[in-house]
């Protein structure tokens, strides 16, 4: 008896030891030198506390009406492991019936083991294919709320038939890691937009030069499915990821609203703003965007307001994004009060 209390005791320090190590590695990947790589190495970190064969991660858009059983969630921003790259559009045709997934999105911040074998009646055929034809016999998930985005984010592991089932320590070490996880995530991005900007996180997105998502918020993604018919995915519509390159500046979704473009070090920001809306702008921003519109420098501008260079690009960066447009000629017409 005295064995198998040390045994448990050594492998319960040696388990502490991991998660510690785990989570002290998600403050370090911030300074990744690729950003689209991030969630991918914090995903693989919890490996070592909990193996897994395959796993899965993303942003979750729900439909406004989730009252009735067959409402479909969509996946807009997705990476795995050990995954087909067909996985994500299979899902998707079946996402309407997959408990699993519904029981996760139900059940926000609790981790949601399954295996199909042991779940009778809770799946159709189709997800049982799926299952079958991807090897994940075996899933755990946890489904979060990402702040102020008004999407969901998750993370889905996945073991093969030829693997035991996930068990309770499993579910609880992922709760945790999960936490810290979506802590650390919007920390980074945090670092990444501008943080001047008064845009809250459902209108903003960020993706690679590729077009490829890292980051969507709701509104955004609702703006980008009025304005591209059919477009869903994890990777920005053709048409805006051709023109990438040209950045910055502005699309129009509607006659009231448009979608600025900009270069985020070697990433892209997608930010929706209104036009004809000037007093969104603060005093300093509005005073620095009118004299810089008039044709001086920022350089000038700096010194009729008494601030630094540095100061007065952030204020007139901050101006283009809010008002939504690329140019001189757009801002001053941004500028412009009603009659003049």
């Amino acid at each position: 008896m005295n064995n198998n209390k040390a045994s448990t005791r050594h492998g319960n320090a040696d388990l502490l030891q991991r998660f510690s190590r785990a989570l002290m590695e998600l403050t370090e990947l911030p300074r990744c030198s690729m950003p689209e790589r991030w969630l991918c190495e914090a995903v693989q970190g919890f490996a070592n506390i909990v193996g897994f064969d395959a796993a899965w991660w993303g942003q979750l858009y729900l439909p406004s009406d989730t009252s009735s059983s067959i409402f479909s969630p969509s996946v807009m921003m997705d990476g795995s492991l050990g995954l087909s790259s067909s996985f994500a559009q299979e899902w998707h045709s079946i996402s309407g019936v997959d408990r699993f997934a519904k029981a996760s999105i139900s059940y926000l911040g609790k981790a949601v083991r399954g295996g199909h074998d042991d779940l009778p009646n809770t799946d159709c055929t189709e997800v049982e294919a799926f299952c079958q034809r991807h090897d994940i016999l075996h899933s755990m998930a946890v489904t979060l709320e990402f702040p102020c985005s008004g999407m969901l984010f998750f993370v889905s592991i996945y073991r093969s038939k030829t693997s035991s089932e996930f068990d309770r320590l499993d579910a609880v070490l992922m709760e945790e890691f999960l936490n810290h996880l979506a802590y650390y995530w919007k920390q980074y991005l945090a670092k990444i937009r501008f943080d001047d900007l008064t845009n809250g996180w459902d209108s903003y997105a960020l993706s690679n030069r590729k077009g490829e998502l890292l980051y969507i918020g709701k509104e955004v993604r609702v703006a980008l499915e009025r304005k591209y018919a059919g477009w869903q995915g994890s990777s920005l519509p053709r048409l805006i990821s051709d023109q990438l390159s040209t950045a910055p500046h502005t699309l129009m979704s509607n006659e009231h609203k448009g979608i600025n473009v900009h270069h985020c070090g070697d990433l892209v920001a997608l930010t929706l703003c209104s036009h004809q809306r000037s007093n969104v702008l603060s005093p300093r921003e509005l005073s620095a965007a009118r004299l810089y519109a008039q044709g001086h420098s920022h350089k000038q501008v700096a010194r009729m307001l008494g601030i630094t260079p540095a100061t007065a690009r952030t204020y007139l960066r901050s101006a283009y994004v809010q008002l939504g447009v690329s140019n001189k000629v757009e801002l001053l017409s941004a500028l412009r009060q009603p009659g003049e």
